[in-house]
């Protein structure tokens, strides 16, 4: 949910219409530079019946390393007037390190951790490159404390939202659980760098602009 416009508002609207229908108190949005977030509050204002519901911002964590498509260093952050946007709405931004990622050793010859969970998000960007990041904010949001174990939340990123039953890393294959899906991409042009023409026909890329990390959502087809 970094992008603005009709994208973005299919994913929040599939988001917010779910939360309504679950009775979910709590939206975790995870965000590179804010404007997810941003359009998410956006549409609380909007909407009286929303107002119960509480945002949460996860980001990458301080040091994270990017790159844009020529391979310059890019800074990702969000913005001093979000920051200030999202502490006048009493939205907490949580920041950690990514459960998913692995801790890198002083000396490239002293092997890897045993605790190294990357292959969870190897097999979780099976349903596309978001899903893990929906799956490592919920877990960092009830690390902290501002998710309740085993609170049933909504979890947004970019061109994916889930909803699921929340849980602290150490209890994450006994207690966390993926209810729904309630918005994926077809096409898979975050972590895979897929196009329409490389796939059968019949599916359809988003757009790619703007900055990296950002997505655009496929609108679900109403029956």
């Amino acid at each position: 949910m970094e992008r603005r416009g009709a994208a973005g508002r299919n994913l929040g609207g599939a988001a917010f219409a779910a939360a309504t229908r679950h009775n979910i108190q709590k939206i975790i949005v995870f965000t590179a530079y804010g404007q997810g977030v941003a359009l998410a509050l956006e549409e609380i204002c909007s909407k009286p019946e929303l107002a119960h519901i509480k945002l949460i911002a996860i980001t990458f964590p301080v040091g994270q390393p990017f790159t844009d498509t020529e391979g310059k260093a890019l800074e990702v952050d969000i913005s001093p007037e979000y920051k200030e946007l999202f502490t006048k709405n009493s939205i907490p931004i949580l920041r950690a390190h990514l459960p998913f990622h692995s801790i890198v050793p002083p000396h490239s010859n002293k092997g890897v951790l045993g605790q190294d969970l990357s292959l969870v998000e190897s097999a979780l960007n099976v349903f596309g490159g978001s899903m893990s990041l929906c799956i490592q904010a919920i877990l960092i949001a009830c690390d902290a404390g501002v998710v309740g174990r085993r609170e049933h939340v909504i979890a947004l990123t970019s061109d994916t939202a889930i909803l699921a039953q929340a849980a602290p890393t150490a209890r994450m294959l006994t207690e966390l659980a993926v209810r729904e899906i309630l918005c994926k991409p077809a096409i898979f042009s975050i972590g895979r760098g897929e196009t329409a023409d490389q796939l059968m026909l019949g599916l359809e890329a988003p757009k790619q602009e703007g900055k990296i990390l950002e997505g655009q959502v496929l609108p679900p087809v109403k029956p």
